[in-house]
């Protein structure tokens, strides 16, 4: 076993007794040239490295005033709610002025400092430096990050963990990329499950109409078209100054919605809230949740249902609630019906996408409804129950293994670049 030493810096713990420390301003400069990105292409610094400018990236009008990137310089978000975003560029072009764009200044192995660039540990020590007004949004400046400690490893070493860390982690990636694949598959099938159950039944033996609505098609003769405005009626949520959040009463988020069929039973979210406002905005069972506003289409209009009344809640602006007038649709029924790919469908085409994609209270009226027979919307909700469980137990499977290589490879870069594990 290598002989080990304190470094004397805690993000960095001990290192080989061979091994120095350094300053990252005695190894890279920065490179702070104004360009436009007419003559150097955009582009997006991402936590997975430096890429062509992505589609959904933010754009400014400005594209006259930003930073030059050559091939081979490390570049790293300096704001901390972008933490991770960085990494060695295969490319020559531009990027925002957000970024820090790094060139070394002598002989060093670019690798091996994007890897220690990328550590969980960095990245705790580099935000740490930053300032800012906004808790948690943070903005470290070359003058604090040139002043950071870093490991410093003989060249030769350099190339070595490097070597090793690409194999290791292009390894890791491997799983996680098969895993994630096994997921996408999984959503997919779970989804044409719930759209074919919700559009046609569970009798294929049962006879059949046109529902007259194109993306249906035919549906079970016993069942009813309606639109949402004959089922219940929709209202925007709360809206209040940011002074009023963080405190009171429970409240239902844009994600709350977003990411649960049903809504969860207890809530993040706080907001301080008046008793008119709670009635006014009340979160009752059976009600129906729709995401209202977001950056792009494909993220409105999701769905999920009240299973029991919370009490004192309210739910966000950005989201609107329909509250039915009856009982016409089953709780169990509607969380699925919803989140249907022809739910999906519908809105998609008849939204009008500008600037911000927008769920309003007419299109939401005029959405087609299919209801079955009580007693077969329940049979539907516990077919769905069961059939979901067991895709949701798997994905849940390969979420775990993802986790545990993110992890694992977190783990094994820090250990590499700081020597605490040897490279041989």
């Amino acid at each position: 076993m290598r002989e080990m030493k304190d470094s004397g810096v805690e993000w960095i713990g001990k290192i080989p007794k061979d091994w120095e420390l350094t300053k990252i301003g005695s190894v890279y400069q920065e490179r702070n040239i104004k360009v436009s990105d007419k003559k150097y292409k955009p582009l997006s610094v991402t936590k997975h490295g430096i890429v062509p400018q992505l589609e959904n990236a933010a754009k400014t009008d400005n594209g006259d005033n930003r930073k030059l990137i050559k091939r081979g310089d490390f570049v790293i978000n300096s704001r901390s709610d972008r933490r991770g975003s960085c990494g060695v560029s295969e490319y020559e072009g531009s990027c925002s002025l957000i970024n820090t764009v790094l060139q070394p200044r002598k002989d060093v192995n670019n690798s091996y400092y994007g890897f220690v660039f990328r550590s969980e540990c960095f990245a705790d020590e580099f935000y740490r430096w930053g300032n800012g007004i906004v808790d948690d949004l943070w903005s470290t400046k070359w003058s604090s990050m040139k002043r950071i400690y870093i490991p410093a490893p003989s060249l030769e070493e350099q190339c070595c963990i490097a070597d090793y860390l690409k194999k290791k982690c292009k390894e890791i990636d491997d799983i996680i990329v098969k895993q994630q694949k096994i997921i996408e598959k999984l959503n997919i099938y779970k989804q044409s499950i719930i759209t074919e159950t919700v559009t046609k039944g569970l009798n294929s033996d049962v006879e059949l109409k046109d529902s007259e609505i194109e993306f249906i098609g035919e549906i079970p003769s016993t069942w009813k078209v309606c639109r949402l405005r004959n089922i219940g009626v929709p209202q925007n949520g709360i809206s209040k100054g940011g002074e009023f959040f963080g405190h009171g009463y429970p409240f239902v988020s844009y994600g709350d919605v977003y990411r649960n069929y049903t809504l969860p039973i207890h809530f993040d979210g706080l907001i301080d809230t008046t008793d008119n406002e709670r009635k006014d905005y009340s979160v009752e069972k059976g009600d129906i949740f729709f995401t209202r506003t977001s950056e792009t289409v494909e993220e409105v209009g999701f769905s999920s249902v009240c299973e029991k009344t919370i009490s004192n809640a309210t739910f966000a602006g950005f989201v609107i609630r329909v509250r039915p007038f009856d009982d016409t649709l089953f709780t169990g029924y509607s969380k699925y019906y919803f989140r249907s790919s022809h739910h999906r469908a519908f809105l998609v085409k008849e939204m009008n996408l500008v600037t911000r994609a927008s769920l309003g209270q007419d299109l939401l009226k005029s959405m087609p409804v299919l209801v079955p027979p009580m007693g077969e919307q329940k049979e539907i909700a516990k077919f769905l129950d069961r059939k979901c469980s067991a895709i949701d137990d798997a994905i849940e499977t390969k979420q775990k293994i993802i986790h545990k290589m993110v992890l694992y490879k977190k783990s094994l870069i820090y250990e590499i670049v700081t020597g605490k594990r040897e490279v041989k």
